[in-house]
């Protein structure tokens, strides 16, 4: 789904959506194995056992409710003293397994969930919850076992289907992801999270109309489905709606006032719009939240780099790198920002070390060799520049670059080419068509040159760049003397 360069973005963002399914399950509340006997008289022994159940029952329902409340640690707690009181109570294992889960115990929540599992092996929610700990844990396999196995045990249990459908869609089975959430849909036909997963996937397929229907009736019927609202916004972005994904993303923020990933989205919407500041504030928001993603601290450099924070952008390239000191993008923008400030030694170190963790990074490449060739090094240039192309062969800027190179190597027909490669990937490069016809004016082809002064003049002026319009029209008059 990330439009925040995202890249990475929107399939993390993701991974949050469909499991949250597993949370609209209602845990069960029945006491496993204990029963007895109504009499009029009954023994002590007898009575001080129901007691005791009935003491496991209410501290099982009040872990249900902080639950329920985000309250884990003190849900955590309530468990512990039913399980004391009855550790045939399986509800309470699974509740324990799902808590120990959220508070990042995932052995604890296996444990819990593989001992409710042999007390109660038809449980199907213990399978459904397992199978989302296994899925987070990594164990994809196993996660569409258990979720399988949830459903064979009872094949109305909807949020089983959707989960089930979200980790085939990870694993670009699309077609059986969308079965599944059809099938959540036939057994319940109201269930938002299904239409919220089959518009996720039918966004990513293309299929924006369907995406849409999909999103808008999942938000009829849960308005306060803070999920939806971001991926309608996303989607309403990739559709050039950036307005109406702005209101979108922000209903889910009143909805969710801590939902980290709708303060990057809406951050990374207010940048591609303009509203810098905007952009800012959320990925200051978002830091506040997680202080530990190196992601946002880069983001947020950038933002500052972009409004004349140099200082500001600095911190936060320096904070990116102490969290992941081999972060290829961070140490290019810092080696960008160093050459803006004048630091051109320290530039190439950062794209040196941006190289080191990621030899295909082109961007960097090209970078060095910008700084390079300001230094004089016009051979180290043209070599980066080389790189550049050999990893990215379809980068017009790529070939562009290095015919200018080749001009101050002397090397003029090696610069024709590469802008005739130039042309061949942007057939819209002024540049491209200003360097190939001052060559080809000085090899003597006089009227290809002239046509290729013709056309840079005609996308200057199109572009508005004053000074490439007027350098094209003066060369243009001195051919025609």
């Amino acid at each position: 789904m990330r439009f925040i360069r995202h890249t990475r973005s929107q399939v993390a963002i993701a991974s949050r959506f469909a499991l949250t399914a597993l949370t609209t399950i209602n845990m069960i509340a029945a006491v496993g194995g204990a029963a007895w006997a109504e009499t009029t008289q009954p023994p002590a022994k007898t009575i001080e056992l129901s007691k005791v159940i009935q003491e496991a029952q209410n501290f099982y329902n009040q872990g249900e409710s902080k639950a329920r409340s985000a309250r884990y640690r003190e849900a955590l707690e309530d468990y512990n003293q039913a399980i004391q009181r009855n550790p045939s109570l399986s509800g309470a294992f699974v509740g324990r397994g799902m808590v120990r889960s959220r508070l990042g115990d995932r052995e604890g929540a296996m444990q819990d969930l593989n001992h409710a599992a042999t007390m109660n092996p038809a449980d199907a929610i213990v399978y459904a919850h397992r199978g989302g700990i296994r899925y987070n844990s990594g164990s994809m396999e196993a996660a569409i076992n258990d979720l399988s196995k949830a459903i064979e045990l009872d094949p109305t249990l909807a949020a089983a289907y959707v989960n089930r459908g979200y980790i085939k869609s990870q694993s670009q089975d699309t077609s059986g992801a969308i079965a599944d959430f059809e099938k959540a849909l036939q057994v319940q036909p109201t269930y938002a999270p299904a239409l919220l997963n089959r518009g996720y996937v039918k966004f990513n397929q293309g299929d924006r109309t369907g995406a849409l229907d999909d999103l808008n009736q999942a938000i009829k019927l849960q308005s306060n489905y803070a999920e939806a609202f971001l991926i309608r916004g996303t989607l309403r972005h990739d559709m050039g709606e950036d307005a109406v994904a702005i209101e979108d993303i922000s209903q889910a923020i009143r909805l969710k006032p801590n939902y980290i990933a709708a303060y990057f989205s809406r951050a990374a919407t207010n940048s591609k719009m303009g509203n810098l500041e905007a952009a800012q504030a959320d990925y200051t928001q978002v830091i506040q939240l997680s202080p530990d993603q190196p992601e946002t601290f880069h983001q947020r450099g950038l933002i500052r780099a972009a409004l004349g924070d140099e200082s500001g952008a600095m911190d936060d390239y320096n904070q990116a790198l102490r969290l992941k000191s081999d972060y290829a993008d961070v140490l290019k923008s810092r080696g960008d920002l160093r050459g803006i400030m004048g630091d051109k030694p320290g530039a190439i170190a950062d794209y040196d070390q941006a190289l080191l963790a990621q030899p295909t990074l082109t961007t960097a490449y090209a970078a060095r060799a910008s700084v390079r060739s300001q230094l004089g090094d016009k051979q180290g240039a043209f070599a980066d520049y080389t790189q550049a192309v050999n990893y990215n062969t379809n980068d017009p800027n790529a070939y562009e670059a290095r015919g200018k190179a080749r001009m101050q190597l002397g090397d003029l027909q090696g610069a024709i080419e590469d802008f005739n490669q130039t042309l061949r990937l942007n057939v819209n490069s002024a540049e491209a068509y200003y360097n190939r016809g001052m060559l080809l004016a000085r090899s003597g082809d006089r009227q290809a040159a002239f046509l290729d002064l013709q056309k840079a003049a005609e996308l200057y002026r199109q572009d508005s760049n004053a000074e490439g319009y007027r350098n094209s029209l003066s060369n243009l008059n001195s051919m025609k003397q």
